[in-house]
This record gives C-alpha cells, structure tokens and sequence, in this order.
C-alpha cells in the first residue's frame, strides 16, 4: 500500500517498497534520512526511511514494513547515498536490519571541512542547509513522539529532510572540490562505516577490577592528601582532632597558595606548571592528590556507569570533524583517555573466546616531521632503522649511541616530541626538570643538529600569519581567522599551533585512512575494530584468528602511511591480549 501526495510516497507494505527499489536502481544519487524514536539503536526503534531520488520521495514506516531487503541491492551499493551525520543513519540501518550503506556522502562532514577548523555555530541539517542554499528546514516536528501515529506534519517534515540533501550535496560536493578538499571528504566519508561499526561493537569493561581499581586510587589519593597537609603547620588554637578530616581545601588555589606561604613559597598561581618548578615534596604531593583526583572523578568514579546493561559493554561517541586537526574525538565516554598505567588498561578485556589486538604506529608524529621538513638526519634515521631518541641524544650530549643513557634518551624524546609541539625554553624546562637557560641551550644544539626541521618550523608558521591557512599532505585545511593585529601573546600561539597542525593533522589524515583499510581488511573474519586512540588501533577478534587479524591490521596500517608518507619508512607495533596491553 502506499499513499501519494504532491510531496511523497508514503509506504507501508511490500509492493510500494519494490517500486521504489525499482526507482532507486536507475538513480545517480539518492538523499537518505531516518527518524527513529531516539538517539541510539541499542535503544531506539528505527521508524521512517526516507529516501529522495529522480524528483520522487519515498517515506517508508519501518513499523509497517518490517523487511527492507529489497532495497538493499540500491542501499549497499549502486547511487551515492547523501545524508546528514551519516554515522547516525548508518548505525540504525546496520544494527537494526543488516544494511551497510555505500557509497556515502555526509553533508555535516562536509561543511565542517570547508570551515577549515574554524567550528561553525551548529551542523545541524537546518543550520547548513540554511548556510549554503539559503534555505529553512522547519525542525518542530523533530521533537514530537516518533513511536505513536505518525500526522501529516511528521510526514511531509521527514521528506522534506531528505529531499533537501540532493540540492545541498551539489553544492557542498562543488565547494569542496573548488577548495582542493576532495580527496580528504574522501577519506572523512569512507570512515563512516568503521566508525559506525567500532562504536555499535563497543569495548568490554572488566567491573569487578575497575572498582577493586577505584578503592586502591582512592586509598591513595587520601595518603597523597594526608602527606600534603603534614608539610604546614596547624592553625594556631585548633587542635587536632580525629575525624574531623582535612583541614585545607586542596581544591581551592587560594587557601593552596596561603599554605605555602605558611612555610615560605610564594606562588603565583597553583597551575601544573608552577607547581613542576618547585623544589619542595609539598608540590609533588599536591600534583599527586590531583593526578589521583582526577582519575577518580573523571574515570573510575563514572565509566561503569556507562556499561550497556544489555551488551555489557561501553559504546562511546567518537566524533570525526569536531578538532581542527581532523584527529577523532570522543564522549560518552571519552575511551580515548584512559590513563596509560597497565592498572587501568588491564580492566578493558576481550571476551569471552576472543583476544585483542593492539597495534599502533611507531613515532608517526615524527615520521611525519621527517617527511614534510626533509632534513636529512632524521629522514635517514627512519631509513636505518634506528631509534631517533637515541640518535639524537647522541648527538646533544656529545656521546656514542651505545652509551646514552635512560635520561639522556627521555630528554631526547621530550625534545623531538615538545619542538614539534611548538614548545619554547620555558615549557620544555618544566618538562624536563630543569632551567629555562639549559632549556634554551639544548634547543639550541637540536636546532643545529637538524636545521631543516627549525627552518621548516618557522616557515609553517609564517606562512600561517601571511596566509591565515594550512594544509596537511591530504589537502585538509586550517583557517586560522583574523591574523593581522593580533598581540605578541596571540602570535606566539598561532604560531605554536601551527607548527603542529600539518603533522597531527597528517596524522589523523593515514589514522583515518587506517580506519577505512582495517575495516575492510577485516570484513570476513570474525574481529572488529572496538577502540581507536589516535594512532593506536584496538581490534577484538576469535582467538583461533588472532594471528591472521593481527597481519591483516599492521598490513591495513602500513598502507595507510605510505599513502602520504613517501621519504620515510612506516612501522608498525603489533600485540596480541585478552587484556589491553601489552
């Protein structure tokens, strides 16, 4: 059955839905859109399929017609499915009736890349929409109940959204090729699916070890609290009277600042930085009782409630265009940010009869450094195969590379890592623990040591003042906005995130083209990527098949990097677990 009117078809049964796969066959491109009655497949129901095509717009209640594999010979392949915030109707259609859309276009995607990192008031389909073809897109019926009987208004809204994106995606598609951005919406649009797949997988979170974890870091934390307040001395008149607890606010930096006072520090502020520079264990117990702090409030005290109670399992938000880099970010939870300490990463698990695979790039950041400044001692570092923390150190302090030390070598990694940050004398002293004198002699002996690097540093970052934009080696752009007028302040940090943008932004660039080959390397094995942290890739897969999906994974992810990185060999650390670690 289905219903015409001058703006839709509405269909309900089996024969509408056969007609229009019939009209979807022949269409170079179709506008595709969902409404659904929330916001996840885990827990919503999925209840119109709207799909704009040839000057027709088919709306099908998904309630009614329950089976849509007739359309998935069109939806699978064929046309070029147009949606917006693809991830969404991808998620729904795969969880709920086994379809893979491709080939995809996301207008949201799209639109974040030509503002160049510069984020626009909202991405909404209304917003961009109004944005490009100066059009409005009335959204009231959005928040009406989508799970009762659908009115007329509900109807004619859900067609109007997807008819929309066929004009908006011609638009969008001539912009970003006028821009040099199409290959890298490429890349953005061919990892939807992995995306869509990896958060639909989830990771599996141990329970019984997070919260043994929780009360160890705890105990910790009020020791770190205790040691902290023996260092001053009690207030005149009180006395110290058991279970009345701390006598100081660790929290408030006024009351931190008159408790050093106490015992002759003056402090100008309680930031980590100042704090790194003072040589008194009171300091270091403070940035211990944060430290722990932190990974109470933020991690161990909040995670498990996250856990799905139907999969057992956390299902984070990874969003894809919402840092200028173009690096994945991560909500609800933020699985991207779980402490390095084995104690943490031992309580996300694998299965039950699976392992993980762990594999992450080896200095990609600086592969990639190597690659953009073309300075031949570290481009041919990487081609010997040596360990350029070692290298370098050798050459600072002036001693053979089999006798470097292990301090001799952090140094030297702090170095490589914090110059290509942008990091001066100062910052790189607190990092190191020392002065901002010998800060400034150590740059300065790395600096002749690779002086392409420090030529190609400061050329970014001119060209990023003169210009007011960047690229990455996929052609990814960052605006910077105004960059005449500003303050020495304001031009020391432009110029400091410039300097980093072509190599981090180069980095997410092969992260997410790895995304896209280890999804597909994957497809006919029984593993799935769960996690991914920034050049860190976390697959889950059946014991039996751990070694074929660990080559598989490491062969996806050498491609990657050598889709952009041509002067500079790729390498790959590859570990297999039931826990994630090493």
């Amino acid at each position: 059955m289905e219903e015409r009117t001058a703006a839709f078809r509405l269909i309900t049964g089996p024969e509408g839905l056969r007609e229009a796969a019939r009209a979807l066959a022949g269409a170079r491109r179709v506008g595709l859109d969902i409404e659904a009655t929330g916001l996840s497949p885990l827990d919503a129901r999925m209840r119109l399929l709207q799909l704009a095509a040839g000057g027709e717009t088919f709306v099908v209640d998904v309630f009614e017609v329950k089976d849509l594999s007739p359309l998935r010979e069109a939806l699978e392949g064929g046309p070029l499915k147009v949606l917006h915030n693809a991830k969404y109707d991808y998620s729904f259609l795969l969880a709920q009736h086994g379809i893979r859309l491709s080939p995809l276009f996301d207008t949201m995607l799209a639109a974040q890349l030509l503002d160049g990192g510069e984020q626009g008031p909202s991405y909404s389909l209304e917003a961009v929409a109004g944005r490009y073809l100066q059009e409005t897109v009335d959204k009231t019926a959005r928040r009406e109940d989508w799970s009762k009987e659908l009115s007329r208004e509900q109807l004619e809204y859900a067609a109007r959204d997807a008819a929309i994106l066929l004009p908006l995606h011609e638009r969008l598609q001539e912009l970003l090729e006028r821009e040099g951005l199409g290959p890298v919406s490429r890349i953005e649009f061919g990892a939807v699916p992995a995306i869509a797949e990896m958060e639909l997988a989830g990771i599996r979170l141990d329970v019984r070890r997070w919260r043994e974890l929780e009360r160890v870091v705890r105990r910790r934390r009020d020791e770190a609290a205790r040691r902290l307040e023996s260092h001053f001395p009690q207030p005149e008149g009180v006395l110290p009277l058991e279970g009345l607890g701390p006598r100081l606010n660790l929290n408030s930096p006024q009351q931190i600042m008159e408790a050093f006072r106490s015992i002759g520090i003056e402090l100008p502020d309680t930031r980590m930085w100042t704090l790194l520079t003072v040589d008194h264990p009171a300091a270091r117990d403070l940035l211990e009782y944060r430290e722990l702090q932190k990974k109470l409030g933020t991690y161990l005290e909040t995670y498990e409630g996250f856990v799905h109670p139907k999969t057992g399992r956390i299902h984070a938000s990874f969003l894809q265009c919402r840092v200028p880099t173009g690096r994945l970010a991560c909500t609800n939870p933020n699985v991207q940010q779980i402490p390095h300490e084995d104690e943490f990463r031992r309580c996300f698990v694998a299965g039950e009869g699976n392992v993980l695979v762990i594999a992450d790039y080896s200095q990609i950041e600086l592969r990639i450094l190597a690659e953009v400044s073309g300075d031949p001692g570290f481009v041919e570092a990487f081609r010997r195969g040596e360990d350029l923390h070692r290298v370098t150190a050798a050459t600072m302090f002036g001693v053979p590379k089999e006798e470097v030390t292990k301090e001799q070598r952090s140094a030297a990694k702090r170095i490589n890592f914090g110059l290509a940050y942008g990091r001066g004398p100062r910052s790189l002293a607190a990092q190191l623990g020392t002065d901002e004198e010998r800060a400034r002699r150590l740059i300065d002996e790395y600096f002749a040591t690779y002086g392409r690097v420090q030529r190609y540093l400061n050329e970014t970052a001119n060209r990023a003042l003169k210009e007011g934009a960047l690229r990455t080696l996929s052609g990814r752009l960052r605006k910077f906005g105004r960059t005449r007028g500003l303050s020495s302040a304001e031009r020391g940090a432009l110029k400091r995130e410039a300097m980093n943008y072509p190599i981090q932004g180069t980095s997410a660039d092969i992260a997410k083209l790895a995304l896209i080959f280890i999804h597909s390397e994957l497809r006919d094995l029984d593993a799935r990527l769960i996690n991914c942290i920034h050049d860190e890739f976390v697959v889950e897969c059946a014991e039996e098949q751990a070694e074929e999906a660990a080559s598989r994974v490491r062969s996806a992810m050498v491609r990657a990097g050598e889709r952009l990185l041509k002067r500079v060999p790729v390498e790959v650390e590859v570990a297999v677990s039931r826990e994630w670690r090493k």
